[in-house]
Order: C-alpha cells, then sequence, then structure tokens
C-alpha cells in the first residue's frame, strides 16, 4: 500500500471522518485512499446525476460547481462519465480540492476513460474506496458507494437524473442520514430530467444558483 501511495483509516481510527461513524450511514469498517484524507472531514456537498448527461446537464453542473467551491464546499461524487465527471473537472478547473469515491480498488478505477481524471483528482483531492485496491466494481458496490458519498456530505445536488437513476438511490441514503437534498429543475418534457424533477415536487430544494444551496447549508 505505501508503494502504490495508499493510506488506510478504520472505524475505529481517528482519520475516520465522523460523518461516516454516523450508524445511518453503515460505518465502512476500513477506507482506503490516496490524496489528502483531511478534506473527508471538511464541509463537503455530493454532486451526483445521470451517466448520459445532457448539454443542460454538464452546463448547469459547470455553472453552479465555482461558486460552490469559492463559498467553501468541497465537491464529492463518484468517477463515472457524465454528471459526476462534469462535476469533478469543474471543481478542479475552479481551484477545488474534489473528494471522487469509488466503487472499485484504487488500483481498478472505472471507466478507462476518466483515468486521467483519477489521477488528477488524487493529486489535488482525495480518492476513497472501502474495498481492497484489486477489487474490480460491481452493480451491488456501485449502490453502496453512493451511501458513502452522502454519508461524507452536508447535502446532496441532483443535477440531472432520470427515474432510474443511482443519483436519486444517493437522494434516498440523503434522507436516511439526515442530509439535504437540493436538484437543479429541468425540461418537463425531458426523460433525462424526470427523476430530479420529481425530487422537487416531493420536496428536494430547488436550486437555481449556488446561493440556494450555501444559504440552506449555513454559509
Amino acid at each position: 500500500l505505501k508503494q502504490k501511495g495508499i493510506g488506510v483509516m478504520t472505524r475505529e481510527g481517528d482519520k475516520m471522518p465522523e460523518r461516516l461513524k454516523q450508524r445511518e450511514v453503515c460505518p465502512p469498517l476500513v477506507l482506503y485512499y490516496r490524496g489528502d484524507p483531511d478534506l473527508l472531514s471538511g464541509d463537503c456537498l455530493a454532486v451526483v446525476g445521470t451517466r448520459h448527461a445532457s448539454r443542460f446537464g454538464a452546463e448547469a453542473a459547470q455553472a453552479l460547481i465555482p461558486d460552490l467551491v469559492r463559498g467553501g464546499l468541497t465537491v464529492a461524487s463518484g468517477l463515472a462519465t457524465g454528471i459526476d465527471a462534469y462535476a469533478l473537472r469543474a471543481a478542479l478547473d475552479s481551484g477545488g480540492r474534489p473528494i471522487s469515491v469509488l466503487a472499485s480498488g484504487l488500483d481498478m478505477p472505472s471507466p478507462v476513460a476518466n483515468i486521467k481524471l483519477f489521477e488528477e483528482v488524487c493529486a489535488r483531492g482525495v480518492a476513497v474506496s472501502e474495498y481492497p485496491p484489486d477489487r474490480n466494481a460491481t452493480k451491488y458496490t456501485f449502490v453502496e458507494r453512493n451511501r458513502l458519498i452522502s454519508g461524507l456530505s452536508l447535502g446532496v445536488l441532483i443535477v440531472e437524473a432520470p427515474e432510474k437513476s443511482g443519483a436519486l438511490i444517493t437522494a434516498d441514503y440523503a434522507l436516511e442520514q439526515g442530509r439535504e437534498v437540493f436538484a437543479v429543475p429541468g425540461n418537463i418534457t425531458s426523460s433525462a430530467c424526470k427523476g430530479s424533477n420529481a425530487l422537487l415536487k416531493e420536496g428536494a430544494i430547488i436550486t437555481l444558483c449556488a446561493d440556494d444551496v450555501l444559504s440552506q447549508l449555513g454559509f
């Protein structure tokens, strides 16, 4: 692990973020990381959405995140294509130090198209996983990863999500964990926005600008 630059924290250790020790998060026994682990205990906002992001979704993430970073929030997301990747890239380009939570081990980041992005996050922010470095991602581990993304965060922002989306699973976890849920309103005729629009109908906080998030979280 030392040769690979991978650190380890345990559930009983001092480095494990307090938010991840919350019972509703189902605290991980072990967390592997590459980068700065102190970021995990800071003021994080999860930003997630569909892998098949539209131009609108990409532009919304790129418009919101610079102001969220300047407002003092650390962006946390997965490493998937679509909104996750746009969120991490926008955070890096804004001078932020983002967090990427993987559904695989840190030696097996995927997709291959985002390997360069992963390395940039490790160099300037931190990447984490609860799985051993050589573990491949599975359908189950993606779901488990989503609970950590919301668990690390003060709130979850859904940028764009269809009716059946992993981002909505993250929103469900956020509600169970007592986190705020935010959503960007989308085109009512677009299937890509049906899930995120439904969250707004159910009471998620409408997000038209970064201040909608920052003020709700007390920044």
